[in-house]
């Protein structure tokens, strides 16, 4: 009889003990209320940088030194990485037509000289000499021209002269054998010489021949191919022995640079686009480096968006995505050297402290 009330105060104790441990197991399970975040879209988190890529450019571009005559290429004095002054001598071209043509001219302007004293003094059968010398100098500049014009016809066969050489050569031909014409009527017939109106006509002949000249000159100058500014000689694209025109493809034959006057070029992501503005601080970094070589500021940003072109084609980054330009001023940190032309950084625009 004595097991029987032992047995349902075990009964109590175990039930007991569930209880407690059922209390227990709902109070640890439990998780406390956690109020709502609210998402933030990552264009509105506050940034302390954005980092962009960036390249080094010249300030004052690159400049491209392309042919203004047609010919041959005798020699190219200068190579990539060479320092040159402005108006240094880069490369001639065969320059035998213009320097015969200067000489042409050159002789009429003499014979018109000549002229203009006869026609003062009258012509006398002792001067006809002159007037012969001056038959002759354009009977030379008409065969000139006629050359000239061959020449020309050859040139666009290859395709380096337009058809507009062509037509300015058959004109200056035809000018030339008038010319010519008219002196050895002179030469023949004489001149009676001493009017007024005879002498205004010589004077403006020999201002005509000192025009003209000045014209050869200047074509003559144009065989020599100097350097329009002081740099560094980028790229050489010419080699002695080619045939260069100045026709619209004609290709650059020197790229000049000033690496002292250098600037950066970045390119924000779209998405940042409207973080960066002028007049913010900028840290360079090298790439993947994180060690820093100069700082800057921006000074100027592009009001557009446009395609990628500092590493477009660099697989890990996308190629067609937009970004925005944008320019900053480089000054290198103490250690560092100024970087060369188009030389890859990395841009970090400080947008907030």
């Amino acid at each position: 009889m004595w097991r029987k009330p032992t047995v349902l105060i075990g009964l109590a104790f175990a039930l007991a003990a569930m209880l407690l441990a059922a209390a227990w197991y709902r109070g640890m399970g439990a998780k406390p209320a956690v109020p709502a975040r609210a998402t933030v879209a990552a264009g509105d988190m506050p940034l302390a940088h954005v980092v962009a890529q960036a390249q080094i450019v010249p300030i004052d571009g690159i400049i491209e030194v392309r042919p203004l005559a047609e010919g041959r290429v005798l020699k190219v004095l200068v190579h990539p990485g060479d320092r040159v002054e402005a108006q240094q001598l880069l490369a001639e071209i065969e320059s035998d037509m213009q320097s015969a043509a200067l000489a042409a001219r050159e002789a009429d302007r003499l014979a018109a000289g000549e002229r203009l004293r006869l026609v003062r003094e009258g012509v006398r059968p002792e001067d006809r000499g002159a007037l012969q010398a001056a038959a002759e100098a354009a009977r030379h500049d008409a065969e000139l021209a006629r050359d000239r014009l061959q020449r020309q016809q050859q040139l666009l066969s290859q395709g380096f002269v337009s058809e507009q050489s062509i037509t300015e050569a058959r004109q200056a031909l035809g000018a030339a054998e008038a010319r010519a014409r008219e002196a050895r009527l002179r030469a023949e017939a004489g001149v009676a010489g001493g009017r007024p109106g005879e002498i205004r006509a010589a004077r403006q002949q020999v201002s005509a021949a000192d025009a003209v000249v000045s014209v050869e000159k200047v074509q003559l100058e144009r065989t020599r191919i100097v350097a329009p500014v002081g740099g560094v000689v980028m790229t050489r694209n010419v080699n002695p022995g080619d045939i260069i025109g100045p026709n619209v493809t004609a290709p650059t034959l020197f790229k000049i640079v000033d690496p002292a006057r250098v600037e950066v070029r970045l390119e924000v992501e779209e998405l940042l686009a409207n973080k960066v503005a002028v007049g913010m601080p900028v840290r360079f970094m090298l790439p993947g480096a994180q060690t820093q070589i100069g700082v800057g500021k921006l000074t100027r940003v592009a009001p557009q968006v446009e395609k990628r072109s500092i590493g477009a084609d660099d697989a890990r980054m996308r190629a067609d995505s937009m970004i925005r330009p944008a320019w900053s001023d480089f000054t290198p940190i103490a250690g560092q050297a100024l970087p060369p032309i188009n030389f890859r950084l990395e841009a970090w625009v400080e947008i907030a402290k």
